[in-house]
């Protein structure tokens, strides 16, 4: 799963590679707050591990400034994210082989792409899960869909995967130890986890633009995940989406059953 998973990224990084384009607006993420944040470390973190889940070379400069570097093939950047313990923002210093004109403030596209999914990243990991109104109202509409299920005609397409009462390896006494786990798992594979209650995590996954939100509920014996909703992934009426949906998923299972 791993490996499929490192091809489809490598795959997808030499499409946008090779894409032409006219150069673009250099975009640069304006002061982003996260009023509710109460750990001081928590935007340092969330900076340092979305860099190096998506290839950047961070390094921590002083005690409110931290360089990235990525490097994909010939092609480099190389920015400057000034950030304290309730913001962050980030702004190009230099480029090559992007179509960089510092003049005119343009650059190849991809490096807009690069920087919006960096945001995307740190973002995901700064903003609680809550289960609100609207994620109660998509989780309604989901299950409504799951009854109707139809396969999709195209390929790329498929029927949404959820987990039901999988059994975990080895006996517990105590739920906490296995939130803990989850939550550990979650980390490591770069999905956004909030515990809700006992036995109630949301979970959600951001990959570039795309996302989705599911749910993880468990007690001693067995877990079960469920898809709530998802953003630019093409779910349908018929409880169908991407096929890479179902790839994150997964992936995510087994590191759960590894670690459970």
């Amino acid at each position: 799963m791993k490996k499929i998973i490192s091809k489809l990224l490598t795959v997808s990084a030499l499409a946008l590679l090779l894409s032409a384009c006219n150069p673009a607006k250099v975009y640069n993420v304006k002061k982003q707050n996260f009023s509710s944040i109460k750990k001081e470390d928590s935007v340092y973190n969330a900076i340092m591990e979305s860099g190096k889940f998506l290839g950047w070379r961070m390094k921590k400069i002083d005690n409110n400034t931290i360089i990235g570097l990525l490097s994909i093939r010939r092609h480099m950047a190389k920015v400057q994210i000034k950030f304290d313990k309730n913001s962050y923002n980030i702004e190009l210093l230099e480029a090559e082989n992007l179509k960089y004109d510092k003049t005119n403030d343009t650059i190849h596209k991809n490096y807009n792409g690069w920087i919006r999914n960096l945001k995307n990243q740190i973002n995901n990991k700064l903003t609680p899960l809550i289960m609100n109104d609207f994620l109660k109202q998509e989780e309604k509409l989901s299950k409504h869909h799951k009854k109707n299920k139809q396969a999709h005609s195209q390929s790329k397409y498929i029927q949404i995967y959820d987990i039901k009462d999988k059994k975990f390896a080895r006996k517990y006494n105590d739920i906490n130890t296995i939130t803990n786990k989850i939550l550990a798992v979650g980390k490591k594979k770069n999905w956004a986890m909030t515990k809700q209650k006992d036995g109630f995590i949301l979970a959600k996954v951001s990959r570039r633009v795309h996302s989705a939100i599911v749910r993880i509920d468990y007690n001693l014996n067995t877990y079960s995940l469920s898809y709530i909703t998802s953003e630019k992934l093409g779910a349908d009426e018929h409880y169908n989406i991407h096929k890479n949906y179902n790839i994150w998923v997964s992936d995510l299972e087994q590191e759960i059953d590894f670690a459970l």
